[in-house]
């Protein structure tokens, strides 16, 4: 999350506390537009990216294996999800071509 301020900064001129309300602003909408698993994934994704070691072993690792995490749980719940959603439409068709017998 650090560095998404430090480019807010460099790159459109915001100062740090401007940079920093910006992140939380999106950071807030995109988890309002999540499920709440999936929200308190994002929030452990960010908060342990910029609460890990002080010397990681290349930039990014860490982060990249939090995404790598938050991806394959949102996997699991939409497969879940779909799943679910397959089994709702065979009973509603089932339902269905009965009520037309």
């Amino acid at each position: 999350m650090q560095e998404l301020i430090n480019r807010l900064i460099t790159e459109v001129g915001l100062t740090a506390e401007q940079a920093a309300q910006t992140v939380a602003t999106m950071v807030d909408h995109i988890k309002s537009k999540l499920p709440p698993g999936l929200a308190s994934n994002l929030d452990a994704l960010l908060g342990n990216a910029h609460a890990g070691s002080s010397t990681p072993d290349k930039p990014g690792d860490h982060l990249k294996e939090k995404a790598e995490e938050f991806a394959e749980a949102a996997k699991d719940k939409l497969s879940s999800a779909a799943d679910k959603a397959e089994e709702m439409a065979k009973d509603a068709f089932g339902k269905l071509k009965d009520m037309l017998k």
